[in-house]
């Protein structure tokens, strides 16, 4: 192998993360494997080629520190997700109860029911709710949302405040516009804006505040932080999914591998 063809095969590599990760993997297998080769002359290309070989492992790995690490954080952060999944599925949560007043989008026999707790001021779960909503447009009549609220209110202090104004709009069927538009400003959220949210949807303002004083509205939230507390959910945003547990704001698929095990387990 002449020093041109190492250059480019070094240049080659750079260029792709996994043509990079591959091509590590074959030329240390390599390494491996021609420690065992024939003796006699043979012996003297092996060690010709293992040397080209490091050349161009280091080579590489010098060219592209930054890469590298990627890659490895990259593996590594797969290899934990995996071991959640395969733990979340084994030690499932089971026994939710979804109350009348829960706000609920998709069709009532979809196969995935995925029971959210979400703090409108955690912008942790704003990031979730964009996840949904693209998880929502994947899997179209696979998935029900079930919306319970959990405001952590020791450290957001208008959660509790937010959680009342979007129940509130949920009185008048406008729970899922406001809780998009809750979203879009968190985490600056205040009285004033959740009146003119309330005003963009047209709401009747008279009621939606009347409502966001309930006593009603109050006993629903307690009732949500009651059944979170009792499941052992203490942060957000937390998803039960068929009762597979994922906690905090996982990329798209994270939620997409947790979706697909579960139709293959319900169409076995």
């Amino acid at each position: 192998m002449a020093n041109k063809d190492i250059s480019f095969l070094a240049n080659l590599l750079s260029k792709n993360q996994r043509t990079f990760v591959v091509a590590l993997l074959i030329l240390f297998s390599f390494l491996s494997t021609s420690q065992g080769s024939q003796k006699g002359d043979n012996n003297h290309i092996n060690a010709i080629t293992k040397d080209q070989v490091r050349e161009i492992v280091i080579d590489v790995i010098k060219k592209n520190p930054k890469l590298l690490y990627e890659v490895i954080s990259k593996y590594i952060r797969e290899q934990q997700e995996k071991k959640q999944i395969a733990n979340a599925f084994r030690n499932r949560i089971l026994g939710i109860p979804i109350s009348s007043y829960n706000p609920i989008i998709g069709p009532k026999d979809a196969p995935i029911t995925i029971i959210e707790f979400t703090d409108f001021q955690c912008p942790f779960c704003k990031r979730a709710s964009q996840t949904m909503d693209e998880l929502m447009d994947l899997y179209p009549d696979k998935i029900r949302l079930v919306f319970r609220n959990l405001p952590l209110s020791s450290i957001h202090k208008e959660s509790m405040n937010a959680a009342k104004a979007a129940m509130a709009a949920n009185r008048q069927g406008m729970f899922w516009p406001y809780h998009d538009m809750l979203f879009d400003s968190s985490p600056n959220l205040n009285r004033r804006l959740y009146i003119k949210i309330a005003q963009d949807l047209e709401l009747d303002i008279n009621r939606f505040k009347k409502d966001m004083k309930s006593d009603d509205i109050n006993k629903q939230l307690q009732n949500d932080i009651k059944i979170a507390k009792k499941f052992g959910i203490n942060v957000t945003p937390v998803f039960v999914i068929n009762g597979v547990l994922v906690k905090g704001a996982r990329p798209l698929g994270y939620f997409k591998v947790v979706i697909e095990r579960l139709l293959k387990e319900i169409h076995k």
